[in-house]
């Protein structure tokens, strides 16, 4: 309780930008009209508190659990198991953002023949398949700018050959892996996986785990628009 206060001046400060634009804007253009100012200005309130309520939650929670799950995810014997445990903990983590609800309400009008439970379900897969790379990635010892490198030059190279209207919602699907949910998941559960390994430098290795699991979005997208036609 004691660090509610610091939290709410935290998050306050992070929405009173672009709060004092739109006051800016409304008082040079009055855009908007009494009812409409309210509504803004009552949603700014609300906005505020639920962020102080979730950042409250992912310390508490998200935190801790992200860093014990990769903790004890390095003690599996077999390493086939130790892939599926990393694909089934990244897949659900992002299941569960608010990002990914987002993007289904937008894919349902914008995805046109295509289903856009198909879409998600591709991109939880995704996510999940590279979270898992990047585990291994760290258990071997492989820099990222291999997997990096390979992975985006990959997106590049499918941008050039896949149906055009698949590349932006690619794009789009992985912004997901950024979402308020999977970012602390991901992080903690990196640094907590790093920090069980003998040897290992966890600025080096227990980062950079977000950059790989975008991308699978990205791909497995490409690659369905290119399946799909």
């Amino acid at each position: 309780m004691a660090k509610i206060p610091r939290d709410f001046l935290e998050t306050a400060g992070s929405l009173l930008p672009v709060t004092l634009v739109v006051l800016l804007l409304q008082a040079a253009l009055g855009f908007l009209d009494a009812e409409g100012l309210a509504r803004y200005l009552g949603g700014t309130i609300l906005s505020t508190a639920g962020l102080l309520l979730f950042l409250r939650g992912v310390n508490i929670s998200l935190l801790p659990l992200g860093e014990l799950v990769g903790g004890q995810l390095p003690r599996v014997s077999s390493l086939w198991l130790l892939l599926c445990l990393a694909f089934i903990v990244g897949a659900s983590a992002n299941a569960a953002d608010p990002s990914l609800q987002i993007l289904a309400q937008h894919m349902k009008t914008t995805a046109g023949e295509v289903s856009p439970a198909l879409l998600l379900l591709v991109v939880v897969a995704g996510i999940g398949v590279f979270v898992s790379l990047a585990l291994l990635r760290i258990a071997l010892g492989l820099h990222p700018a291999l997997l990096l490198g390979l992975g985006y030059g990959l997106v590049l190279a499918l941008s050039l050959v896949v149906p055009e209207a698949a590349v932006p919602i690619a794009l789009d699907a992985g912004g997901v892996a950024t979402g308020p949910l999977t970012v602390p998941f991901l992080i903690s559960l990196g640094l907590g996986f790093v920090s069980v390994l003998g040897g290992r430098n966890t600025s080096s290795d227990g980062f950079g785990l977000l950059g790989l699991a975008a991308l699978g979005p990205v791909l497995g997208v490409m690659l369905l628009g290119t399946v799909l036609g």
